[in-house]
C-alpha cells in the first residue's frame, strides 16, 4: 500500500539564529521537500510562540512559496477558527488566494488551538473554541462552496454576498481537521473532512481507536473535494546513516520538543471542560519527554535511525490503515534538516511508492532469478534454452 509523505515544520529557530535566517532557510527545506518526491508542504499557525517556534503567519509563507515551487501541495496543517484569532471569512479569502497563485495547490486544515499563551494574547476565551470552530466551519465551507451565500449563527451573521475571489480547485481545495480528542475524529469524519489525527504519545492502540472512530463516522459531504475518508498522522522524523548516530542528533531536539509542545495542556485541562481529555494525555507525554525507547517504538509520534529502521517504523503506522505521514523534521539545524529531507526522498519515500525502482543487491537479484528459472524449467514445455540458462 502507497502512503503520502508531507514534510511538516513550524520554522523553529536554534538559539544564536535570527527568524530572519530561519525564514530563507525554511524556503530552501520546503523546495527540498518538493525535489524528493514529497506530496506536501505542511506549515502551521503559530501565535507568539515559546522555544523558538515562528510561523505565525503561514498563509503568507505560501504566498512566497506559490512562485518558487510547481508541483508540491501546500497545505495549512493548522488554520486557527475561534474568532479572535481568525474570521472565517478572512480563512476563506486567503485559501481562496493562495489556490490561485499556486494554480490549484492549496490545502487547508483547521483547529482550535491548544495554548494558553496565545490565546490569551488574542483574548480566546477556551470556553468559546469549540462552539466558535464548529460554526466557523459551517460559514467556511458555505464561503467556498456557493456562488452566493448567506450565514445565520450565534458567533457570524453575513447577508448575501458572494466571495472574493474564488478558488481554482472545485468545488473548493481539500479541508481537514486537526485532532487529538475522541469528539474531534467524529466530528470530522461527521462533516466529510480530512483528519490529521494525533494520538499525542499515547500509543498505536490508541491512535487506531482514534482513526477507526473517524471512519466509521465518516460520511461524505453533498458538496466537498473528498469522497472518502482521507488520514495522516505527525510524528518526528530524524534519519541517518545509522540508529546511534540518529540517536546522538536528534534525541535531545525530540525529547525538548515533546514535552514543550504540549507544556500548556496541564492548564487547559483545568480551565475548560472541552480541553478536560488532555487530562488523560500528560503521563504519556512525561514518559515520551523521558523515555526515549518508549517515545521511539511505542508512543505513534516518532520515527528516528537508519533508513531500514525508518522504513520498519512507519511500516507499524502503516498497520492503523493511514494515507498519509507528516514528517516533522525540525529543531534541529538548517544543515541537519536538508540532509533528513534527501535521506527520506532516497531511500524511505521510493520504498513505499516506487519500490521496484529501488536498487537491490545483485546476489538479492540472482536468487530470485535462479528461483523462477528453476520453476519455469519444470513446468511443461518450459522456454528455450531453460536447462541450459
Amino acid at each position: 500500500m502507497s502512503l503520502k509523505f508531507g514534510f511538516w515544520s513550524e520554522g523553529e529557530t536554534q538559539v544564536g539564529n535570527s527568524y530572519t535566517n530561519r525564514y530563507h532557510e525554511l524556503m530552501q527545506e520546503c523546495l527540498l521537500a518538493e525535489k524528493m518526491g514529497f506530496e506536501f508542504c505542511g506549515l502551521s499557525e503559530q501565535h507568539v510562540a515559546l522555544g523558538g517556534i515562528s510561523t505565525s503567519a503561514p498563509e503568507v509563507m505560501y504566498g512566497y512559496l506559490a512562485a518558487i515551487t510547481t508541483r508540491i501541495r501546500l497545505r495549512n496543517t493548522v488554520a486557527l477558527m475561534p474568532t479572535m484569532f481568525n474570521h472565517p471569512l478572512r480563512t476563506a479569502e486567503r485559501i481562496a488566494t493562495n489556490d490561485i497563485l499556486s494554480n490549484g495547490r492549496f490545502e487547508c486544515y483547521t483547529g482550535r488551538s491548544n495554548t494558553t499563551i496565545a490565546m490569551r494574547a488574542f483574548n480566546v476565551d477556551p470556553a468559546e473554541t469549540l462552539p466558535q470552530f464548529v460554526e466557523g466551519m459551517d460559514l467556511l465551507r458555505e464561503a467556498l462552496s456557493k456562488d452566493i451565500f448567506t450565514f445565520q449563527g450565534k458567533y457570524y451573521q453575513v447577508p448575501p454576498r458572494s466571495l472574493v475571489p474564488k478558488p481554482v480547485q472545485k468545488p473548493y481545495p481539500l479541508i481537514g481537521v486537526a485532532a487529538t480528542s475522541a469528539r474531534s475524529h467524529e466530528y470530522a469524519g461527521r462533516e466529510g473532512y480530512a483528519v490529521l489525527s494525533s494520538a499525542t504519545m499515547q500509543g498505536f492502540e490508541y491512535q487506531a481507536e482514534l482513526l477507526d472512530l473517524y471512519r466509521k463516522a465518516y460520511k461524505p459531504y453533498p458538496i466537498s473535494p473528498l469522497s472518502k475518508p482521507l488520514t495522516g498522522v505527525p510524528m518526528y522524523c530524524g534519519i541517518a546513516a545509522t540508529d546511534k548516530k540518529a540517536e546522538e542528533m536528534f534525541r535531545p531536539g525530540f525529547q525538548y520538543y515533546a514535552k514543550l509542545s504540549t507544556d500548556a495542556y496541564p492548564r487547559l485541562a483545568k480551565i475548560a471542560d472541552d480541553y478536560s481529555y488532555l487530562e488523560q494525555q500528560l503521563p504519556y507525554i512525561e514518559r515520551a519527554a523521558n523515555d526515549w525507547d518508549y517515545l521511539l517504538n511505542h508512543s505513534a509520534g516518532a520515527v528516528c535511525g537508519s533508513p531500514d529502521t525508518v522504513i520498519r517504523q512507519l511500516e507499524e503506522f502503516q498497520k492503523v490503515g493511514l494515507d498519509e505521514v507528516y514528517l516533522r523534521i525540525d529543531s534541529v539545524s538548517h544543515e541537519l534538516i536538508m540532509q533528513t529531507i534527501d535521506m527520506v526522498g532516497r531511500y524511505v519515500i521510493p520504498h513505499f511508492n516506487d519500490r521496484n525502482n529501488v536498487v537491490r543487491p545483485t546476489e538479492d537479484i540472482l536468487n530470485d532469478i535462479r528461483a523462477m528459472r528453476a520453476v519455469v524449467a519444470a513446468s511443461p514445455g518450459g522456454y528455450p534454452g531453460a536447462k541450459k540458462e
